[in-house]
C-alpha cells in the first residue's frame, strides 16, 4: 500500500504505534520504526544518562527511548508538532522524565542551555512525501559540519544522525571524519542512515542492521 493509499490509522496499525499517537500523517510517516527505537534502546540506553533529540518532531523515538535513560529532551522549531510531542510522551507515562524545547537547533545559546550525554540530530527531510529522494536536503538545512561542531561544543560529541538514504557515506566522511555510517534496513528495505560519532562509534566505516516490523 502506498502512502497516498495509507489513512493515518492503518499507518499507525502497520508501524506498531500507540492506537492513540497523535501526529500529522507525514510527520508519523517519516518517524522512526518501533522496530528501529528499540534496536537503538539497546545499543545506546544508559539509565544514568539524559538524551536530547534535535528535531523530534511528534517524539516517536523519544517516547521508545525514554524508557532507558534518566532524562530525554526534545526540541523542534515547529509548536504544532512539539504539542503532539507533549501529548504522546504524556500519553505514554513519561511526564516525569521530559523536557521541551521549541527553537531553532542553530542558536547557539538554545545549545548552551541543553545538557545531555547524548544527541541525536533528525536532519528535516523539508519537502512533501510527494517529492520524496527528490528535494534539497542540504540548502534548507544548517551546514552540517558547523552544527556537530557546535553540538560537541556545546553538548557532547556523542552524536547520533537520522540521515536519508540518499546521502552518502562518503558525504558524511568528508564533513566529519571518522564515523560509523549504518544503513538500516527494515524489512528488507533501506529506510534510513544512523551516523554514530565520538564514543557511540562501535565499527568505523560502513555497517548495515537488518530489522523487521512485525506489524507489516
Amino acid at each position: 500500500m502506498t502512502y497516498d493509499e495509507l489513512s493515518i490509522d492503518q499507518l499507525i496499525i502497520n508501524r506498531g504505534y500507540r492506537e492513540n499517537v497523535l501526529g500529522d500523517k507525514f510527520s508519523l510517516y517519516i518517524s522512526n520504526y518501533p522496530c528501529n527505537a528499540k534496536y537503538l534502546l539497546s545499543r545506546i540506553g544508559n539509565p544514568n544518562h539524559t538524551l536530547a533529540e534535535l528535531c523530534c518532531s511528534v517524539g516517536i523515538t523519544l517516547e521508545y527511548l525514554a524508557p532507558g535513560f534518566k532524562h530525554v529532551i526534545g526540541v523542534d522549531i515547529d509548536q504544532e508538532v512539539l504539542h503532539s510531542c507533549h501529548v504522546n510522551l504524556t500519553n505514554a507515562g513519561y511526564q516525569e522524565k521530559f523536557k521541551l524545547i521549541e527553537g531553532d537547533v542553530f542558536d547557539n545559546e538554545l545549545l548552551k542551555g541543553i545538557e545531555a550525554d547524548v544527541v541525536i540530530y533528525d536532519i528535516p527531510y523539508w519537502y512533501s512525501h510527494e517529492q520524496e529522494n527528490q528535494g534539497d536536503l542540504l540548502s534548507k538545512n544548517p551546514p552540517l559540519k558547523e552544527l556537530i561542531d557546535k553540538i560537541t561544543k556545546y553538548i557532547t560529541p556523542n552524536i547520533i544522525i537520522f540521515s536519508p538514504v540518499e546521502l552518502s557515506y562518503e558525504y558524511y566522511y568528508e564533513n566529519l571524519g571518522t564515523i560509523e555510517y549504518e544503513q538500516v534496513m527494515i524489512d528488507g528495505k533501506h529506510n534510513r542512515n544512523q551516523i554514530y560519532l565520538g564514543e557511540l562509534i562501535q565499527t568505523e566505516g560502513t555497517t548495515q542492521i537488518n530489522l523487521n516490523s512485525t506489524n507489516l
